[in-house]
């Protein structure tokens, strides 16, 4: 199978998928919500924010061996697939003991922590045991995984890993509404890790049966893989801004304001969040793709490339975002209520924020695939102005304090930096070239929105107070955005223009 024909299976499954769980997690948001308290899914989140820091140690491991396969898996060099999975299996299960230390360590805190909470400490430490049980079990056992999507076939791992879970919530909405047993709702958490680790590695004995399970590491093994462990270190610093950037904002709520603000702050995180992963769903695959890509070392078939995903992903964006703006205070009425809401210029932030995040990819990407992680200095400087910003401004602005400190270290490390550094040593070509074709593509959208405000303002929409007249307003608008978007972007930009020619050739290929 091609790897663009790879890169669409991937995709469809991983986006039929996100679609089912997304469903299935906003109705069981709504009874968590009802039958849990504010409170206790405030502290669900702040725990979750909490194992997140101790999965720091990870370092960025997974990431760097998935690059590392890349070369191997394109040369079929199943020694080398072998002897990397083998590395990857040593280092994650040191990684794991770490981590369950750290974490019953941690628990020795909570008492002084959760001490302002009406919730029981024995409840929040039985939680946290569950909710940490999939993390160490990854470190141990599901490692593998990261095999299938080195592969280009990750989707297999979302069809499992999708399935166990959405079983899971359906089950405690159950267990919530029939039995209201908070105890019987985190066994379940407990149980299903187990379940998706088993049928896990069933499926990658069957696809990979050369693959050698019980690996011995060897010195000379460790001593041959300097250069990715090297990587790892590297990977380090990025993991560590990646956390402060995107999972200190809950505990720096928890601690400043209080639990149950975390919880409203979770509702827009949540589908923020799941839009997130649905398009980047629709992109599964492609980190694969590109690192094959760029083993080809065929520089004009590389740029072309990228600029294809850049203007994918600016039109991906500027739809959703745009439809966020104009329906999410509408549809958190309706799922949650009025009382769920929070201010407008929190809402703008955290759209501008999410817009960042998936222009970013592109550059993420192909970063990834050359393995260019020695700037080391600027998820550090990234960590520090998020955190010193985000405590500074919260305490005189509230919740919008935390996502401008966000917003603001985001800006100056990911949208200025990497894309120079990723230029620069990376395609080894004027980083000005970036900054055109970016500029470009940002007129394009605000060309799109100058046109849709206008021809908009035709167009009346009430809302009456039901999900089917929110659809049909989401759809009228997005579809007119979409409409003018797709026509700017087929006319001015190159990499659109190609991106439509590769799809209507495979398309039509298939017919």
């Amino acid at each position: 199978m091609s790897r663009v024909a790879l890169t669409i299976k991937n995709a469809w499954i991983a986006l039929v998928f996100q679609i089912i769980y997304i469903v299935i997690q906003f109705f069981s948001r709504k009874i968590f919500l009802d039958n849990l308290g504010d409170e206790f899914i405030g502290i669900v989140e702040t725990l979750k924010s909490m194992l997140q820091f101790l999965n720091l140690s990870e370092l960025g491991i997974g990431t760097a061996v998935g690059f590392s396969l890349y070369k191997p898996i394109y040369d079929n060099n199943k020694e080398k697939i072998n002897e990397i999975i083998g590395y990857l299996g040593f280092l994650y299960k040191r990684i794991g003991l770490f981590v369950l230390t750290a974490a019953f360590i941690l628990m020795l805190c909570f008492p002084l922590f959760f001490e302002n909470t009406d919730v029981s400490l024995g409840l929040i430490i039985f939680l946290f045991i569950a909710l940490m049980t999939s993390n160490i079990l990854s470190y141990f056992f599901g490692y593998y995984m990261f095999l299938l999507y080195a592969d280009q076939k990750g989707y297999m791992n979302i069809t499992i890993n999708q399935s166990v879970f959405i079983l899971r919530l359906s089950l405690q909405c159950l267990v919530l509404i029939y039995f209201e047993n908070i105890y019987l709702w985190i066994i379940l958490e407990l149980v299903t890790p187990f379940i998706y680790i088993f049928l896990l590695r069933k499926k990658i004995r069957k696809v990979y049966p050369w693959l050698i399970f019980r690996f011995k590491v060897t010195k000379a093994i460790r001593r041959n893989n300097k250069k990715l462990l090297t990587k790892i270190k590297e990977l380090s610093f990025h993991k560590l801004g990646t956390f402060v950037t995107n999972s200190t904002d809950n505990i720096i709520i928890f601690s400043f304001i209080n639990p149950a603000t975390v919880a409203f702050v979770g509702n827009y995180q949540m589908v923020m969040n799941n839009i997130s992963l649905l398009v980047g769903k629709l992109f599964e695959g492609t980190n694969a793709s590109v690192g094959n890509l760029v083993s080809e070392n065929d520089m004009k078939k590389t740029l072309k490339v990228f600029w294809e995903f850049m203007a994918l992903r600016f039109f991906f964006a500027g739809c959703t975002s745009i439809a966020l703006y104009i329906g999410f205070d509408d549809f958190l009425t309706l799922w949650l209520g009025k009382e769920y809401l929070l201010s407008h210029n929190i809402l703008i932030t955290l759209i501008i924020i999410f817009f960042m995040l998936q222009i970013r990819q592109p550059v993420d990407s192909f970063k990834q695939a050359y393995g260019l992680y020695s700037d080391i200095w600027a998820p550090v400087i990234q960590s520090v102005i998020n955190l010193v910003l985000s405590i500074l401004f919260v305490i005189k602005y509230g919740i919008l304090g935390v996502f401008l400190g966000t917003l603001i270290s985001q800006f100056l490390v990911t949208m200025l930096w990497k894309p120079y550094y990723m230029f620069t040593y990376g395609f080894k070509i004027s980083h000005l070239i970036y900054w055109k074709g970016f500029g470009f593509h940002l007129l394009y959208l605000s060309i799109t929105s100058v046109i849709y405000y206008y021809v908009s303002g035709f167009i009346t929409i009430e809302i009456n107070s039901t999900i089917l007249f929110l659809l049909v307003k989401l759809l009228v608008s997005g579809i007119l955005f979409l409409l003018i978007y797709f026509s700017i972007l087929i006319l001015f930009s190159e990499g659109f223009k190609n991106l439509v020619s590769r799809v209507y050739l495979l398309i039509k290929s298939k017919i």
